[in-house]
């Protein structure tokens, strides 16, 4: 295999330059953070934008790298090329603006807001799992508390954002500015509608316990299973009591893992197997997953007629060293094209400070699309014609959708193929976008830029002018009284057994685990369920292949059902 430096995407800052700037910028953050006055809830300045050995054989044995030390000197970080098929280690230090998922988080010692709850960032943000969220030492907001707390509702996008509640949130201090009442986030996209079809009867049906799974897989040509990726680093499959694991009243773990990557997996922050899908020949399996020495890893994987793995002959696809252990994205799918598309966050820390979101060049804070088979003369993989800079000029060659902070979960509505992004906010919108499949040119994203960080949804974050061809979110909510602060992307439904949700976008939030529903006509609504309440942090949804919807949760995975 050649190396990769060949296929190198151009970029306007080599990894040396970033080390160099992660270390000036962490005191200068973390000095902020802990001048940030809470009465105002201070936020950025707007300003003008600135100019492999397999898993298998490493089991049992601790992983190669430096160690990561949780000091808030970035100043030893390391370096490496983005690389396929290896993954040079690096030395990491952290700000301190992040906790362990699946623990309480430890109080901020910078001034900045908890992370959340170990979790999908409240304040800071996105897709890690479980554990209590801690209060803060100078005065940022609680992880749960997130931004504005009085105001709008946040159940459908634009409008006025409302004053912000006492203590503002760490995640945003890196500067001076005004509070974010004084950022005309644009009008409205949508004016709330009619509510969904009612009665819905919507029930959340408990199909199985399992210690924090993040995605779900169906294989077409294995009906009676499902796989499941749990955030150790473990793929395991359930089995159903019929013929269909989809139409199952209960679903079972089907002995022993599948896949086992947990000695190279790191859990750490938001880190760990973030995502999973098959071929559609269902005989590869792709995995995306953060290493520990915190780069981010695609492997594919031979899968046999009867669904066994081959771990022993796995094969890394592309790698990215993440200079932060937070915003690392890690969804992966393929699309309706039948290329493969994969999701990454803009590397970490807090207001983008590497300034990734809107650099096309830079894999950070984008959705790539390639076609994950080697190429003809050794390449681990192709680049798509259609991919808006297949030359490499005006971007990276694999970029198919940038300005991205968090893409925690995206999906493809199965009938009209449009592309939906849920990204993170930071402290004061989430945002979901919806990039439709038929627009001549610029189908299902095709190089669309989501603003960050110029903008964090429809409002200014570090720069007054709105970037050119900046496609602003369908859904955005604020960070208020309701307790949401990171939300998380699901499915269009396209299933026959709730026919009051059909072709309406399903999505929640990681701190309340409120089901909500999106569509043109009627805007955005919370779900009421027929029995029971919320099911606590939702993490990830699933789709299986009758288009019925699965909620995962820190310890088990759920389906809708009809009561």
């Amino acid at each position: 295999m050649p190396p990769f430096v060949q296929q190198q995407p151009p970029r306007s800052r080599s990894l040396r330059q970033r080390t160099v700037l992660v270390a000036l910028l962490a005191p200068a953050l973390l000095a902020a953070a802990c001048a940030a006055d809470p009465a105002n809830n201070v936020r950025p300045q707007p300003q003008p934008a600135a100019g492999v050995a397999s898993p298998a054989e490493t089991a049992g044995a601790a992983d190669g790298g430096a160690a990561r030390g949780e000091s808030d000197d970035p100043s030893d970080r390391g370096g490496g090329e983005r690389a396929a098929g290896s993954s040079g280690g690096a030395t990491t230090g952290e700000s301190g603006t992040s906790s362990e998922a699946g623990v309480t988080a430890s109080d901020s010692t910078a001034g900045g807001a908890s992370a959340a709850a170990g979790g999908p960032g409240a304040g800071d943000d996105s897709s890690t799992v479980g554990g209590t969220a801690g209060n803060d030492a100078a005065g940022g907001a609680s992880a749960a508390a997130g931004g504005p707390g009085a105001g709008d509702d946040g159940s459908t996008v634009g409008g006025t954002a409302g004053n912000d509640a006492a203590g503002g949130d760490g995640d945003a201090a890196s500067g001076g500015g005004s509070s974010p009442s004084d950022a005309a986030p644009g009008p409205p996209m949508t004016a709330p509608g009619p509510r969904f079809p009612e009665p819905l009867g919507v029930t959340l049906a408990r199909m199985v316990e399992l210690p924090t799974p993040l995605a779900l897989a169906f294989r077409a040509q294995e009906p009676g299973a499902l796989y499941v990726a749990l955030r150790h680093g473990v793929v395991v499959r359930l089995r159903g009591d019929g013929g269909r694991a989809d139409a199952s009243a209960a679903l079972r773990r089907d002995g022993d893992a599948v896949l086992d990557m947990s000695a190279r997996v790191d859990t750490r922050g938001e880190m760990g197997l973030l995502g999973l899908t098959f071929s559609p020949a269902g005989d590869r399996l792709y995995t995306s997953s953060v290493s520990r020495q915190q780069v981010s890893e695609l492997w594919e994987w031979p899968v046999g007629p009867d669904g066994s793995v081959d771990a022993g002959r796995g094969r890394l696809v592309l790698s990215l060293p993440q200079p932060f252990w937070n915003h690392n994205g890690g969804d992966v799918t393929f699309g309706p094209d039948g290329y493969l598309y994969l999701g990454f966050g803009d590397g970490g820390g807090a207001g983008d400070p590497l300034r990734a979101g809107q650099d096309p060049h830079d894999w950070l804070g984008t959705i790539l699309r390639i076609d994950p088979r080697p190429g003809p003369s050794g390449e681990p993989y192709t680049i798509p014609a259609g991919n808006p800079y297949a030359d490499g000029a005006a971007g990276a060659s694999e970029v198919w959708v940038w300005g991205t902070r968090n893409p925690w979960r995206f999906s493809f509505d199965r009938v009209t193929g449009d592309l939906w992004v849920a990204d993170v906010g930071q402290d004061l919108l989430e945002e979901i976008n919806r990039l439709p499949a038929g627009q001549a040119r610029t189908g299902a994203g095709r190089g669309a830029n989501l603003g960050w960080s110029d903008y964090e949804g429809s409002a200014p974050f570090w720069s007054n002018d709105e970037p050119p061809s900046h496609v602003r979110p369908v859904v955005e909510y604020r960070h208020g009284t309701d307790e949401r602060c990171s939300v998380t992307g699901g499915y269009v439904y396209r299933g026959s057994r709730l026919p009051g949700l059909s072709s309406v976008y399903l999505y929640s939030d990681f701190c309340d685990g409120t089901l909500w529903g999106y569509s043109d006509t009627a805007g955005a609504h919370p779900i009421p369920l027929a029995t029971g309440g919320p099911p606590g942090s939702v993490l990830s949804f699933g789709e299986g292949p009758d288009g019925e919807i699965y909620v995962l949760t820190s310890d088990a995975l759920w389906r809708l059902e009809n009561s």
